[in-house]
């Protein structure tokens, strides 16, 4: 049986092992990822893509590829909408802009989130991967067997079109599986929290005359439409904008629908209506007692499952892959320290645990709007009750809808790497996002003077943002230099910037996450640099 030696083993070819897969290419990290199937999408699901996950995407060049594709129009707008019933009365609406319109509209983020569907998504990121020299994708091969042993990974691969298999003989394995994930398994990692809090009903079809239907009858184009009035309270999802839907609706833990019965019932009008792939589902509410056992790690799904009620699953695991990567990236080209990789989990773990109960909270909340008759009558008490509900809605269920706090706002705020300095941590709301350089923070997006974001100055290396009006190197670049850790220093001299970053001086990690700031430079920059590379 031959052996291939490679870095880097990546398990999964869905979004999150593809965004590693991207995430090791930009920086170089040659690396395999296997995927036992042959990486068809075959259910359209978690089309909202977040802010930070798109600033990723600019940085690995693919952020305008995902804005503008033939997958969803550019200028629809965006909107959600909450009725009695797809013919019935509309109760709320949160309008939203289109994907062009949120790009230019965003001062938090040179990329706002946008829609992407799944169909699209997730191909772009494996031409993204594939594009690199770095990268070598195998897709119909599954990982049989592994071992750790001194120094490395020992793993057993098949080729599901030959049979044959193959070792793979890697530093460091990355285990992005999903929720079934055979890897987390065998380390004998189990997830904590509540499994099943709901059961769910799924389907993707066609329908050509839904769209113009829902257009005419509401006013507008929607994203979401949610139905407060119709059994199992249904929800539909456009796809691509066009004829292409999704819908799903709770269910009793033994009830198995059909499917197109089950649509044809929800839309309420006969209509022409192909069933595509239905499946049931389940809400969970879980995150992996640990995220590191040697040296293998797990990522997404094989670390965390959730509800989908907000968009939190595959972004949150696109954030795994981001900070694995660099550090993976820091530990293989010799300047990261012992303490590096431990990091990974301290960091990451938490920001699981805030957006799987985030969702799971939408889910509750979601519970809390209920069935009325009275919301379908054309009586003055009729309208009294929907302005009722509409109001109800709006406090209980935006927050799914607006989620910049979560998307921009979260914060490493217990991690080994970032130093803090004594101030207070500053306010953290999910809707809300508040720009900071906090340790911990997503260094804040503002314009330069020559067209590039602030982001746009990270990734490479770390960057100490300077305010101080001075041209003379600090004793950081030493330091740097010392350690063999990458490093430039930027002067700036805009007032709006620096008033934005908060300190004369602002240290930012490969990742865009601030590491250390002060208004005055540190006794011993050394001390500072071993702490940020992990040593």
């Amino acid at each position: 049986m031959h052996t291939i030696e490679i870095p880097v083993l990546i398990v999964g070819g869905g979004p999150v092992g593809l965004a590693l897969s991207n995430e090791l290419g930009w920086r170089g990290i040659r690396h395999m990822l296997i995927e036992r199937t042959n990486g068809d999408v075959l259910f359209p699901a978690g089309e909202g893509i977040f802010s930070r996950t798109m600033e990723h995407l600019r940085r690995w060049g693919l952020s305008e590829r995902a804005r503008h594709h033939e997958g969803f129009p550019d200028d629809q707008p965006l909107n959600v909408v909450f009725a009695t019933s797809l013919g019935g009365r509309a109760i709320a609406t949160f309008g939203a802009p289109s994907n062009a319109a949120v790009q230019l509209a965003s001062t938090d983020s040179p990329e706002g989130p946008m829609i992407c569907p799944k169909h699209v998504f997730d191909p772009l990121l494996r031409a993204g991967a594939q594009a690199s020299d770095a990268a070598e994708l195998r897709y119909e091969h599954e990982l049989v067997d592994f071992v750790q042993q001194q120094g490395e990974v020992l793993a057993t691969v098949r080729d599901g079109r030959t049979g044959q298999t193959f070792n793979v003989r890697a530093q460091y394995l990355a285990a992005c599986d999903g929720g079934r994930s055979g890897v987390r398994k065998q380390l004998g990692i189990a997830y904590v929290g509540t499994f099943a809090e709901g059961h769910n009903f799924a389907v993707s079809f066609k329908a050509p005359a839904l769209a113009p239907l829902i257009r005419e009858h509401f006013g507008h184009p929607v994203l979401q439409l949610h139905t407060v009035n119709t059994p199992h309270r249904p929800y539909f999802t456009a796809v691509d904008g066009r004829d292409w839907w999704r819908m799903s609706m709770y269910i009793a833990q033994d009830q198995d629908p059909d499917a197109k019965a089950a649509v044809q019932e929800a839309i309420g009008t006969p209509m022409e209506i192909e069933v595509i792939r239905a499946q049931p589902w389940s809400g969970h509410r879980v995150v992996a007692q640990r995220y590191r056992e040697g040296r293998v790690f797990l990522l997404g799904d094989a670390a965390h499952l959730r509800w989908p009620k907000g968009g939190f699953g595959a972004n949150t695991g696109v954030g795994d892959a981001v900070d694995l990567g660099w550090k993976l990236s820091a530990v293989l080209n010799g300047w990261g320290g012992s303490g590096l990789l431990d990091s990974y989990e301290a960091e990451r773990r938490p920001i699981a645990v805030r957006n799987v109960n985030e969702a799971a909270n939408n889910r509750v909340l979601d519970g809390r709007i209920a069935a009325d008759g009275l919301l379908d009558d054309a009586s003055e008490q009729g309208e009294a009750a929907r302005r009722e509900a509409e109001n109800r809605i709006h406090a209980l269920r935006l927050r799914e809808f607006s989620t910049q706090g979560v998307q921009l706002g979260y914060r490493y705020r217990q991690s080994p790497l970032c130093v803090s300095d004594g101030s207070l941590e500053p306010p953290d709301d999910h809707m809300v996002y508040q720009p900071s350089t906090w340790p911990g923070s997503r260094a804040p997006h503002a314009w330069l003077e020559d067209g590039r974001s602030t982001l746009d100055l990270f990734g490479r290396s770390f960057v100490l943002l300077r305010f101080d009006g001075s041209a003379q190197a600090t004793p950081f670049q030493a330091a740097a230099e010392q350690r063999g850790v990458p490093f430039c220093e930027v002067p700036l001299a805009s007032s709006s910037i620096a008033s934005l970053y908060e300190r004369r001086y602002v240290l930012v990690r490969p990742d865009g996450h601030v590491a250390w700031r002060g208004d005055e430079l540190p006794v011993d920059a050394l001390v500072v640099i071993d702490r940020v590379r992990g040593a």
